[in-house]
């Protein structure tokens, strides 16, 4: 028995349909050029992570209760394999805690995915430094933009194109910060300036997914797609791709080869 949240009640002919969607079509005629050989139901395993921060400028106090609490969830199966900034930051879900948990028992044939162990502490604490630098760089490319728009204003029928360059290259440059800085402030689900954090506790949950192990008719290479089997919210009540699951799968190959062990003895796979 698991603790996770319930599967949807998606006809199967929704999933084939979004199936079919994701196969790569690069014939002449538009057929797929890819197959499904393998299909497998995975619970994907999450941590959820009960913390506390304190805003920028306040120092902790040494005491749990004092600052702020917050929680997110992380993927607990790929958080051990997962390198670098850009591939840890596609495993995290705090979307999923808006679910509720529930006690399930796993069909036959469905697989539990394993638990990776990790310092979360240490991955929380990285992520505000991280965030904190971003914030810094941030402050000091709008302030030099801020300064070229004035000297733009007062010269702009005497600068050389290269200063309209590097002003382009400066608001590129910061558009891409910015993006990031909203990814982390995303996956910590802290939504101001942070200066400290702290783990108070964390457990185990399980999300359903569909594993499908796609093949390419010409010479048998192989990827992974994986699907969400839980209604999203809003407007979205159909069975729905983890892109981003589905690219860390096939940019890492601990993270396939983690997905290829776990699935390799259900009834459905190739």
């Amino acid at each position: 028995m698991i603790r996770g949240i319930p599967q949807s009640r998606f006809r199967e002919a929704e999933i084939e349909k979004l199936v079919e969607g994701m196969l790569e079509r690069r014939t002449r005629f538009g057929k797929p050029t890819e197959y499904v050989a393998g299909r497998a139901t995975l619970w994907m395993p999450y941590y959820r992570i009960r913390m506390e921060y304190w805003r920028l400028g306040e120092e902790p106090k040494g005491r749990a209760g004092e600052g702020v609490l917050a929680e997110t969830a992380l993927n607990a199966m790929f958080c051990g394999r997962v390198g670098g900034e850009r591939e840890l930051l596609m495993i995290f879900r705090p979307n999923y805690l808006r679910h509720e948990l529930t006690s399930i028992v796993p069909a036959d044939g469905e697989v539990v995915g394993s638990v990776s162990g990790v310092d979360l502490e240490g991955v929380l604490s990285g992520l505000v430094n991280r965030l904190n630098g971003v914030q810094g760089e941030l402050a000091g490319l709008r302030s030099t933009l801020s300064r070229n728009y004035v000297r733009k204003r007062r010269y702009s029928m005497l600068l050389p194109t290269g200063s309209l360059r590097e002003e382009k290259e400066l608001s590129e440059k910061i558009a891409k910060l910015d993006a990031l800085k909203n990814t982390i402030r995303l996956c910590l689900n802290i939504f101001e300036e942070v200066g400290a954090i702290a783990v108070l506790d964390s457990d185990t949950f399980y999300y359903p997914t569909s594993v499908f192990l796609l093949k390419k008719r010409e010479d048998e290479s192989q990827r992974f797609l994986i699907v969400n089997l839980v209604k999203g919210g809003g407007m979205q009540r159909r069975p729905n791709c983890d892109v981003l699951l589905t690219q860390l799968c096939s940019r890492n190959e601990g993270c396939g080869k983690l997905v290829a062990a776990a699935v390799a003895g259900s009834p459905l796979w190739g």
